[in-house]
């Protein structure tokens, strides 16, 4: 999933979250917890940073073996056991909220990418990448240029089950926040 459908989806779980938890915090506190939340949605694709500095360019090659979602930030149980961590050694409620949304931010990030792409679920008893759909989904995409690369793979994305629930969750976004927006 892109980045767009990571962050809509970390609004919503917060949102959520915070509706079901109310936590004894202060507006601002509120206001913050909530930006906290889409970071963490996103936060564990940060990898790809990483991928793109092995790759030495801003696209994955057929030499580069690395997949982003077999790095350490995409293992479900270590955001859980630090999110959980927070939690319980928190003496406040900004903080005890703020280890919740920790975890349920990226753990809608994980649920995402489970899609199609999978993730790392029974680490470290199983390194397998766990899906609902064909974990292997991969496109080939022979070419040095960046713009003809990225082209290439937008158009394939645009293709699958992951970009349809991409485009609902941002669209509920959107709907559900259109108050946000004065409209």
């Amino acid at each position: 999933m892109l980045p767009t459908g990571h962050l809509a989806a970390g609004l919503l779980t917060t949102q959520a979250l915070l509706k079901i938890v109310k936590p004894e915090v202060t507006a601002v506190e509120l206001q913050q917890l909530l930006w906290w939340g889409i970071f963490w949605s996103f936060a564990p694709d940060l990898d790809t940073f990483w991928a793109f500095f092995k790759a030495k360019s801003f696209y994955y090659n057929k030499k580069d073996s690395s997949v982003h979602r077999q790095f350490y930030t995409h293992i479900p149980l270590l955001w859980l056991i630090v999110a959980l961590g927070i939690f319980i050694f928190s003496p406040t409620a900004y903080w005890k909220t703020f280890g919740l949304i920790l975890w349920a931010g990226s753990w809608s990030h994980f649920l995402l990418d489970s899609i199609e792409y999978g993730v790392m679920w029974l680490w470290p008893w199983n390194k397998e990448l766990w899906a609902f759909k064909n974990r292997a989904v991969r496109v080939q995409i022979n070419s040095s240029s960046f713009w003809s690369y990225w082209t290439t793979f937008l158009k394939f994305y645009t293709t699958r089950l992951t970009f349809i629930f991409e485009v609902l969750i941002i669209i509920s976004a959107i709907i559900l926040n259109l108050k946000f927006f004065n409209l």
